[in-house]
């Protein structure tokens, strides 16, 4: 939720619909209206690809229509409700990686819809540019189960140490399957996302896991980072193969 601090600052001092447009900054459409607040971002180089473009701006005007909805009923319930209690939604594209044949995105989302506290979260697709279509990061590998066969380990010895840090060093122990916040998922489960540190090939890879998928809310969510390497490069399909390189040493950078 820290991600949008300064986002639902800003969101709170616009009372109309409002588009803009800059090469750099990108396209920001806000919505606010009675018992609701809209929060809409996407990359400027999206709008190079027509098809993605409409795509994104149909599933934003479904999901805008939906908060309209809530937001109409929860005014008509909590009359004496302040503002800032709102039905809130952001979504915010980021560019991880922009490729001669490839645009690799996350989503990332924050939602109000009453209790105690938000909500968020993030996703990824893949924008194949040559066949104008989306395709999914796991798609490119020959199947889940080879993806997880590799992955698997490194991700879950990793998760593991960040999960201990946040448990003020209590060990986790994932031979524990039937507790989830002991038990590690297989990376097939969670976001997959593809990074490029030389702009030409993925050979960045990050799994993110989201707030209670393996531990509780007050931890929040994670990322890790791992390295494209030669194993995981033989679960690539034959098709796709050219298109990824081994990490180089010593970068984190997605």
């Amino acid at each position: 939720m820290k991600l949008f601090d300064a986002a639902l600052g800003a969101l709170a001092l616009l009372s109309a619909t409002t588009a803009l447009a800059a090469p750099d900054k990108g396209v920001e459409i806000v919505d606010k209206g009675k018992g609701y607040s809209f929060e809409y971002n996407y990359p400027g180089v999206i709008r190079q690809f027509p098809a993605l473009e409409a795509k994104m701006l149909s599933e934003k005007d479904v999901q805008l229509a939906e908060l309209k909805e809530w937001g109409a009923e929860w005014a008509t319930e909590n009359p004496d409700r302040a503002a800032d209690t709102d039905m809130q939604l952001q979504i915010n594209w980021r560019t991880v990686a922009d490729l001669p044949r490839f645009l690799s995105l996350t989503i990332d989302e924050w939602s109000y819809t009453g209790g105690a506290h938000g909500s968020w979260g993030r996703g990824s697709l893949i924008w194949d540019k040559k066949s104008a279509t989306e395709i999914k990061p796991l798609a490119l590998f020959t199947s889940n189960e080879a993806f997880d066969k590799i992955v698997q380990t490194p991700f879950c010895d990793k998760l593991d140490i960040e999960r201990s840090k946040k448990r003020d060093g209590e060990k986790v122990d994932r031979s524990q399957t039937d507790d989830w916040m002991q038990a590690c998922p297989k990376p097939s489960e969670l976001t997959v996302i593809l990074g490029s540190s030389n702009g030409r090939t993925f050979n960045r890879l990050a799994i993110y896991a989201g707030i209670y998928s393996v531990g509780p809310y007050v931890e929040g969510d994670y990322e890790i980072d791992l390295p494209v390497n030669a194993k995981l490069l033989g679960a690539v399909k034959p098709a796709y193969r050219s298109y990824f390189t081994l990490s180089p040493t010593g970068s984190k950078k997605r």
